[in-house]
């Protein structure tokens, strides 16, 4: 698993590009396993796999970290 956070999201067309701190990965919005509990968009903290995809690494399998989870788990 690799953590990174969502850099761009566009909502229209589905997709967007998550960065791992080396390098920015696309992604579908049905890749996100969360996506009910969260809306997506830039500067979410994210878990996710790297997969290929056709023109390159694609993330899959992406898990939305909720912050308050971040927050308790730090007491």
């Amino acid at each position: 698993m690799f953590q990174g956070k969502i850099i761009r999201f566009n909502n229209e067309r589905g997709f967007g590009f998550v960065n791992n701190g080396e390098e920015d990965i696309f992604f579908f919005a049905d890749s996100v396993l969360n996506r009910e509990d969260f809306f997506i968009k830039p500067d979410l903290d994210v878990e996710f796999e790297i997969a290929p995809g056709f023109k390159g690494p694609q993330a899959i399998n992406i898990t939305i970290l909720d912050p308050k989870q971040d927050e308790e788990s730090a007491e």
